[in-house]
């Protein structure tokens, strides 16, 4: 350490943030590292540029390593080679050299370390230091603001998610990738592809056309399942839950903003069981369909987790979310339904609020590195121009981000929904089971259409044919053994 210094003129040991500690006598800090991080860039300039992806001035505890690393930033910025004599000069433009505690502190610094070997990892050290005073400085301003009598509790309550989930983010900010470095990793994964020749490299949907065209929904994609009211989002969006679940034995997480746990476990044995929902509901069933039941409600004791609160923001859903993930290791999260998730307090406009929400659930999906499906209703505008007019992505509802934000956009049609059963002619009858499935947008792959039955009794949607249509090329169908 260098020799401390009497006078007030120098800030030596002086916090370098403007904030008070109160009884903390000294906070978490590693000056000792810091100094050795800029010892390292002054043997080795090129190290600044890793350096600077993990560290600002700011987060040096000691304000003098703060204003010495400012320096040579404006340095590097200038393209100016960083030394003691060019550092001597920036500082004395910048005006703090005397403050630092003049030139024999830089050279108090040269002799802080012989290598620039682990100046990276030393950088890391300080950041995570910089982030527990972050946590101490929004703890006590948390109950600083607790113990004011006119506080509002939920108003406080999401405030304090939001500055911790802000400090959560800093430790988890990736760094930039070269090509080169991953490269032949992706190249050996292809092969691992092509031998395998499994289309579905996502979760799978356990909807063969629909993982046909997308693969199966993948890491860090936001999905959005939309229709308008009572077509089949919630259905659709539990068939999908359920199928990776006791299909594919995937973890799922649930957020069900509309509907009770109770009732979704309701759809979910009627659907595995394909009896009447509204019969086991209520007792009615026939001793055939609870049969069914008994024999078929063992398979849907999976990794399905459900959380029923009906009224969560975007930053108590992430919350939730991320603790799910930390505890049962989620392959799929889907969250039924956008526009009912919360977003900033007091937004001016609606379209702002949804516009927010929908950037949270990406972020949310890229931050936990799964696919995040999200149902989400359409506008009355959908409805113009009669029944057979199919959704399209200027029909989703209040804002338009979510349309950006989407990497798959996925529509639910069903032009005979709401017409009576004897109103319809035959050919009708046999259409109106048909749901028309549309992918109006998908970032990475093709946009198509296909049908799935939706059988209504039970809310559960099924493939329209037995199995995938593929394609055996000649040489390879097996000739009958006469």
């Amino acid at each position: 350490m260098p020799k401390q210094k009497k006078d007030s003129k120098y800030f030596d040991n002086v916090l370098n943030e403007d904030f008070d500690f109160g009884d903390i006598k000294m906070p978490p800090n590693a000056v000792d590292i810091e100094e050795k991080i800029l010892c390292a860039i002054l043997l080795d300039n090129q190290i600044y540029y890793e350096i600077a992806q993990v560290l600002d001035d700011k987060h040096f505890y000691k304000a003098a390593n703060g204003e010495v690393f400012k320096a040579m930033k404006n340095l590097i910025i200038k393209n100016e080679p960083v030394d003691a004599a060019s550092l001597k000069q920036e500082l004395t433009r910048m005006g703090k050299l005397t403050q630092i505690g003049g030139v024999e502190y830089i050279i108090d610094l040269t002799d802080k370390t012989t290598t620039s070997a682990n100046a990276a990892y030393y950088a890391r050290i300080v950041f995570e230091k910089y982030v527990l005073r972050d946590l101490i400085r929004i703890s006590s301003n948390l109950v600083e603001k607790c113990l004011d009598k006119t506080a509002n509790t939920y108003s406080l309550l999401e405030e304090s998610q939001k500055m911790i989930l802000n400090a959560s983010e800093f430790l988890s900010k990736k760094k930039v990738i070269a090509v080169k470095d991953d490269l032949d990793n992706l190249i050996s994964e292809l092969v691992d592809r092509r031998k395998d020749r499994n289309p579905v490299v996502g979760i799978p949907t356990g909807f063969d056309k629909l993982d046909e065209l997308t693969t199966g929904f993948q890491k860090s994609e936001l999905i959005i399942i939309a229709a308008r009211p009572s077509q089949g989002k919630t259905a659709l969006a539990l068939n999908i839950a359920r199928n990776a679940a006791v299909d594919y034995d995937k973890t799922v997480g649930f957020f069900s903003l509309e509907m009770s746990f109770r009732e979704l476990l309701f759809r979910l044995i009627a659907a595995e069981a394909q009896v009447d929902g509204h019969r086991l509901k209520t007792g009615r069933s026939s001793h055939k369909d609870w049969e069914e039941v008994l024999r078929t409600y063992p398979r849907l004791k999976k990794k399905i987790y459900i959380d029923d609160s009906s009224s969560l923001s975007i930053l108590e859903l992430r919350a939730k979310a991320t603790r799910m993930k930390n505890e049962y290791g989620l392959d799929i999260l889907i969250v039924d339904y956008l526009q009912l998730v919360k977003g900033m307090e007091n937004p001016e406009r609606r379209d702002l609020e949804v516009a927010y929400v929908s950037r949270g659930l990406k972020a949310l999906a890229k931050e936990l590195d799964i696919p995040v499906v999200a149902c989400a209703q359409v506008g009355r505008s959908a409805e113009k121009g009669g029944r057979d007019k199919r959704p399209q992505l200027s029909d989703l509802r209040e804002s338009g981000a979510i349309e950006q934000d989407a990497d798959v956009v996925i529509f639910i049609h069903r032009p005979y929904f709401g017409i009576k059963h004897e109103q319809l002619s035959p050919e009708e009858k046999e259409k109106a089971q048909n749901a028309e499935i549309i992918i109006g947008k998908q970032r990475n792959g093709p946009v198509g259409e296909f049908e799935l039955v939706f059988k209504r009794e039970y809310a559960r949607f099924v493939n329209k044919y037995e199995g995938p249509e593929i394609e055996i090329p000649p040489e390879e169908i097996e000739k009958p053994p006469f």
